[in-house]
């Protein structure tokens, strides 16, 4: 594993645009993000680039 794969992405939830960080070597296209802040449920849509989405549907970020 390098340190690139150890690299923390900086998230803003698409419902309260809180930003949150995760590592971007754990995100799973299909994987469900809680929002720290909001409590909002976000699907990862792509890996790279990221796209983001509300779980229940709605815009793409």
């Amino acid at each position: 594993m390098s340190l690139l794969e150890d690299v923390d992405v900086r998230i803003f939830c698409p419902d309260c645009r809180g930003k949150f960080e995760v590592i971007e070597s754990d995100l799973t296209e299909g994987e469900i993000l809680e929002c720290s802040l909001c409590g909002a449920e976000i699907e990862v849509l792509q890996e790279n680039p990221i796209r983001l989405r509300l779980s229940s549907g709605g815009d793409y970020y």
